[in-house]
């Protein structure tokens, strides 16, 4: 026996009646769920706070070498793009500079040939490259994310994952500020791969190409 049309009409409306509530409560989740421009959704939230996130990274990793593609410009305009290794450790940091494969010089080389200060961006890349690695801080939460202070350093981290935002450090000839994007899973680590810096009308932006992390 065939089923009859009211049999059909109530199964529709039955179907339909879940639709909505389906697309209600995503529509509810998705409206409650925050939002944070640039920092992916998949990335997990630490289980603990960020005390205990900062401790386990600075126990995990003190160091890290990678391969970079930057774009140098100075406050002038004038623009230079080529290759970079750079290892940073606690003790120093160092940059080799290549083009289309070929070593040129070195960090230092590349500020002076820029008229730019060695020291400062030195100490910039240690401290936004290394970003974990720090003395003694103190932490204020902020809507969506955790500022870090420490010395003379303020860095912005994303509430619960704990990936970094921002970082502004202060020198002696004012603020250079750092900004981190395009987060990649390296050793169980969330990376940031585009870095950049500013610093009196000087931008340097730092693109990863490879990340390796480790204790020395």
């Amino acid at each position: 026996m065939k089923p009859s049309k009211p049999f059909f009409r109530t199964c529709l409306k039955i179907a339909s009646g879940i639709l909505l509530l389906v697309f209600a409560l995503g529509s509810l989740l998705y409206s409650c769920a925050p939002v944070r421009p640039g920092i992916p959704a998949l990335i997990p939230a630490y289980p603990g706070g960020v005390r205990s996130f900062l401790g386990a990274s600075m126990h995990k990793y003190d160091s890290m070498k990678g391969s970079f593609e930057f774009t140098l410009e100075n406050e002038n305009g004038r623009r230079v793009s080529a290759e970079a290794v750079a290892v940073v450790r606690p003790e120093n940091v160092r940059v080799s500079i290549y083009h289309t494969g070929m070593l040129v010089g070195n960090l230092e080389d590349l500020a002076e040939k820029r008229g730019l200060d060695y020291e400062v961006y030195r100490e910039a890349l240690q401290k936004a490259l290394l970003w974990w690695a720090l003395g003694g801080y103190e932490t204020r939460d902020l809507p969506g994310a955790v500022m870090v202070t420490s010395g003379d350093l303020r860095l912005v981290l994303a509430a619960r994952t704990y990936v970094p935002v921002g970082e502004t450090i202060c020198m002696a000839g004012g603020d250079l500020v750092v900004t981190y994007s395009d987060y990649r899973p390296v050793g169980g680590f969330w990376y940031p791969f585009r870095i950049g810096m500013e610093y009196h009308g000087a931008r340097l932006d730092l693109r990863a190409n490879h990340i390796e992390l480790a204790h020395s």
